[in-house]
């Protein structure tokens, strides 16, 4: 069974995910422009076209993931303010500091993912 958490892991935690909050909405901003719809005048060949239609939905993809990365740190901050963060939401044990430290969004513990990847 893993241990709580300690002050200074979850004060560092706290950081974590505010600098994550920060980081991901950066890059939503930042990727914003490149994500608008084509303008086919705008490009004289055929292969340009199809390299600049290919390139917006690969951004497009990358900002969707971006975005729903970003939904799941923002449910982690609720949680952190409601004193419920890093406890796994399938079978109520502590989700380990090294998990929560490499993805401070986690909301399952490694075995309850596993689980639920496997099914």
């Amino acid at each position: 069974m893993p241990e709580a958490l300690t002050k200074l892991q979850l004060k560092t935690l706290g950081v974590d995910l505010a600098e994550l909050k920060a980081s991901l909405e950066q890059l939503l901003v930042d990727t914003e422009s490149g994500s608008k719809p084509v303008n086919l005048k705008d490009n004289q060949g055929r292969l340009s076209r199809m390299d600049e239609m290919h390139n917006q939905s690969i951004l497009v993809a990358n900002r969707n993931l971006t975005k729903n990365r970003l939904r799941s740190v923002l449910a982690a901050q609720v949680r952190f303010d409601q004193e419920q963060y890093g406890e796994c939401h399938e079978c109520a044990e502590d989700i380990v500091y090294t998990r929560l430290k490499a993805y401070p969004e986690a909301d399952m513990c490694i075995a309850c993912k596993q689980q639920l990847e496997e099914s």
